[in-house]
């Protein structure tokens, strides 16, 4: 946790965004190989983005969550109803 008390900026990578960020860079790679070093700088600025959105999305809360649940009454049954 931030050391001001609040809530990190950003968090752990999921690893299942190497599915996206992987096949981008050797895309680039071979973008890059080929002559295009322009358009492979573009996907590799297009995988970075996706990795911070992923990196932003999965930050800490800024409070614990409880482990069980405190006082849940379910729903009324099929034959009462309340407005």
């Amino acid at each position: 946790m931030a050391s001001s008390g609040g809530r990190r900026h950003f968090g752990r990578v999921d690893p299942f965004c190497l599915f996206i960020v992987l096949p981008l860079v050797l895309i680039a790679g071979i973008l890059v190989w080929g002559g295009l070093g322009w358009v492979g700088a573009v996907v590799i600025v297009c995988a970075a983005i996706v990795i911070l959105i992923d990196s932003w999305t999965n930050r800490p809360l800024p409070f614990t969550v409880p482990d069980e649940d405190y006082d849940y009454e379910p729903p009324p049954g099929p034959g009462r109803r309340s407005y």
